[in-house]
Parts: C-alpha cells; sequence; structure tokens
C-alpha cells in the first residue's frame, strides 16, 4: 500500500457497534463515494470522534483470496450526528504475499501517445500499482527502462499520464512495471475506482453473498 500515515485499526466489538448505528445512506446516481449518516446517540459518538482524527482509517473486507481495503473520512455533523464516507478500495490477493489484484486487459484498454494514437505496446494485465505489457518481438531492447510520456486510455475516461519502472521480465514477449511515486492522486483515484468496477462485474456472486 502507498503512504506512510498510521492506519487506525477496528477491532470486532468497534465493528460491531459501528454496524449496529443507524446508517442512512445519502448515495447519489452523480457520485462515486458512499456517504452514511450515523446517529450517534448514548455516548457512542466518542468512538466514532477519536476515530475521525485519524491519520487514515480504513475497513477492510476479506471473502476467498480476495482483500479489499476501504478508506474512509468520517466527519461530524451538527447534531451528535456523523457522516462516514467509503471511497473505492484497493483489491489485493491473499496468499503468501500480498499482491494488489490485477486485472486481465482487454481491447477496451490501451496504450497510447500524447496525441492519442495507440501505440504498438499491448497490456497484458493491470493493477493499482503496475501494469505488464507485451509486444510481438523476442528482442528485449524493445522495452523502454521507464515508463513516461506513455498515457492509459480506459474506457469512457480521460487518457491517465502513466510513469513506471520495469522491475522484471515475465517473459519473452512481456515485462512487468511498477507504476512510480511520479502517478499522482488523481490518476490513482481514477484507476482505483475503474479497477473496483471492473472486480464488481467479474465477481458479482462474491459482493452478493460473501462479503463480510
Amino acid at each position: 500500500m502507498r503512504g506512510d500515515s498510521i492506519n487506525s485499526i477496528i477491532n470486532d466489538d468497534e465493528f460491531k457497534l459501528l454496524s449496529e448505528l443507524n446508517l442512512d445512506n445519502k448515495e447519489s446516481d452523480d457520485k462515486k463515494d458512499l456517504d452514511y449518516y450515523i446517529s450517534a446517540e448514548n455516548g457512542k459518538g466518542t468512538l466514532l470522534s477519536q476515530l475521525g482524527v485519524a491519520d487514515s482509517l480504513q475497513l477492510v473486507a476479506n471473502y476467498g483470496k480476495h482483500r479489499l481495503v476501504f478508506p474512509v473520512q468520517i466527519n461530524s455533523g451538527d447534531f451528535s450526528d456523523f457522516r462516514m464516507t467509503f471511497k473505492a478500495p484497493k483489491i489485493f490477493e491473499n496468499g503468501e504475499h500480498l499482491r494488489s489484484w490485477r486485472l486481465i486487459a482487454d481491447k477496451t484498454i490501451s496504450l497510447v501517445d500524447d496525441h492519442g494514437e495507440a501505440l504498438h505496446y499491448k497490456i497484458k494485465d493491470l493493477s493499482a500499482s503496475g501494469i505488464s505489457i507485451s509486444i510481438d518481438t523476442q528482442d528485449e531492447g524493445e522495452f523502454p527502462e521507464l515508463l513516461n510520456h506513455i498515457y492509459l486510455q480506459l474506457p469512457n475516461r480521460e487518457r491517465l499520464d502513466i510513469s513506471g519502472a520495469k522491475i522484471h521480465r515475465v517473459d519473452n514477449k512481456t515485462v512487468a512495471y511498477l507504476l512510480t511515486n511520479k502517478v499522482d492522486d488523481t490518476l490513482l483515484t481514477t484507476l482505483t475506482e475503474y479497477l473496483f468496477e471492473c472486480h464488481l462485474a467479474q465477481y458479482p456472486d462474491a459482493y452478493k453473498d460473501h462479503f463480510k
């Protein structure tokens, strides 16, 4: 995960308390974040106030081999109530080592130049932290050490200026790159939201029946 902020961990009792609070979903059609208004009567606001000032607050959901980490923001209202906002989660695969979930690419996403023209690279897979690209050649020299002035074109979105550094060669036609710290917050937000939409589409039953 990116960033060096302190994580605030919710234990089972605290999560149960949050689950029992009166939640009123205020999601709108044109807003991707989920907003919930919470009634915090009988002293329950103390916990929420403490969580609200944390440097970083997250809710973690596990099902099967997948882990979803939702960034959460809590703000207090005027009448002992709180607004809890959930942003699109970062998605990981559980295993011997935790790693970002990778979307197997199709023709709907591509790499283009600053004029919007398609490059000869093909995207093999994509995650919130990296990208693997392939070309129809065995010449390793065709792959740059760094990705610069290359744009990621996602469906129905503005193209995203990405930067990356080569980390390893997957096979004779594919190289994996790590997205560098030069990637800005807007790009990360757009990419995270897109990957979450794809994950929802691929695993609808898991979200419906096994989310916990």
